[in-house]
């Protein structure tokens, strides 16, 4: 009796070890990024933002995984999640080859952000990179996947790699001014792991505030009306001083 008892408690602690695992939840903000390449710019990225959170009751340890279905030749991709952005090399943060062991540790109801950018390096097609997640200690076990969709086309008219957009003043203090930028769209400041922290609508000869934020790298996107993103700046944002 008691041997049974045992048997039952030890299969009720691995089911509950099975549950555990299946506790979480990758998604895209968009299923398929469609953008015009901007010939003139070796910077302009297509960027897959992702998030995945932890739905569970237990702290868990992430291990990410990047596998190119198909890209374009040329193009190069890179993942970025809470921890940093990685160079194109880095195909998983855990990784003995490539000397990674950066696990992503995620409380109950914490998220990080999971982060594909392509370079299409002036090179216009389609393209697919899928993310496999595991727990750090079981790296076999893929517990959820995702597929990031990538469309990199080329303007006929080029109207896009002749816009002459610029944002100043860099480093910025309180205020943004965009040169050159559409009548409509928006201006979309993010932190430079490309989580966005403010947005504003453009508007021929307006200052966008940048008070409140703290001093530090930013990504500065200029995005029409259907949501492509025409350009993107590294900006410098510094304190005032007294």
């Amino acid at each position: 009796m008691n041997k049974t008892i045992l048997s039952l408690f030890i299969l009720l602690l691995l089911f509950q070890g099975v549950q555990a695992q299946a506790t979480l939840s990758l998604t895209l903000d968009e299923m398929t990024i469609r953008d015009y390449v901007n010939l003139d710019d070796p910077d302009f990225e297509l960027v897959s933002y992702g998030t995945l959170k932890n739905e569970g009751s237990e702290a868990v340890s992430i291990k990410w995984e990047r596998v190119v279905i198909g890209l374009p030749e040329g193009w190069s991709v890179l993942v970025c999640d809470v921890n940093s952005c990685y160079e194109p090399i880095v195909y998983s943060n855990i990784a003995d080859d490539i000397g990674m062991d950066a696990p992503v540790s995620l409380e109950p109801g914490e998220t990080t952000n999971l982060d594909v950018h392509i370079r299409p390096n002036g090179i216009s097609g389609a393209g697919e990179v899928r993310i496999d997640v595991s727990l750090a200690d079981d790296p076999e076990d893929i517990l959820i996947s995702e597929t990031y969709l990538f469309d990199a086309l080329v303007s006929g008219s080029r109207e896009f790699s002749k816009a002459r957009l610029n944002v100043f003043p860099n480093p910025a203090t309180d205020y943004l001014e965009v040169q050159g930028a559409p009548a409509a769209g928006r201006l979309v400041i993010s932190n430079i792991l490309g989580r966005q922290m403010r947005s504003y609508n453009l508007a021929p000869g307006s200052r966008y505030y940048l008070g409140g934020l703290p001093s530090g790298l930013y990504l500065a996107s200029v995005v029409n009306q259907k949501g492509a993103i025409l350009k993107t700046f590294r900006i410098s944002k510094r304190a005032v001083r007294p």
